[in-house]
């Protein structure tokens, strides 16, 4: 009885690791997804609009962009979305900087360095940013964002 229970244990605990383990090809096809998505995401931005961003949160969505004094939920990336029509002359390149996969949560980093705002304005501006995805049946979709104006690097 002792044997019958420890390996009906050990076949217990195998099972739960083979479902919650990711493959590399699994955290690959995840990246690329998301990575599309985000591209997508700042493609709309330059055209001045967010609705390409706002398709595709999470109703839960909560975001902290760098100009807001605190984190918004989707209504107020909604309004920024209405306060960005017209403004499209903004100019970023993107560059992915890490990449995490748990089950049906994604964690994506990357670094943006913006050369014109939407407005046209010229600056020299790097942003580090994160957005949390969950995966909604076969699709993503961004829960959590934060955005902050990087900070000077030592050489």
């Amino acid at each position: 009885m002792k044997i019958l229970s420890i390996m009906t244990m050990v076949v217990g605990i195998g099972m739960v690791g083979a479902v919650s383990a990711q493959t590399a090809d699994e955290k690959t096809k995840a990246r690329e997804q998301i990575w599309v998505k985000e591209q997508a995401i700042y493609q709309g931005r330059s055209q001045g609009a967010l609705a390409y961003y706002v398709e595709n949160a999470s109703p839960h969505y909560v975001g902290w962009p760098p100009s807001a004094a605190k984190p918004l939920a989707l209504d107020g990336l909604k309004g920024d979305s209405r306060r960005m029509v017209g403004q499209n002359k903004e100019k970023l390149t993107m560059e992915l900087m890490d990449f995490t996969l748990h089950g049906d949560t994604a964690v994506i980093y990357y670094l943006n360095h913006r050369t014109m705002r939407p407005d046209g304005t010229a600056v020299d501006e790097k942003f580090e940013n994160i957005h949390v995805w969950v995966r909604d049946g076969a699709d993503w979709k961004i829960v959590g964002a934060m955005s902050r104006l990087a900070p000077p690097r030592k050489s």
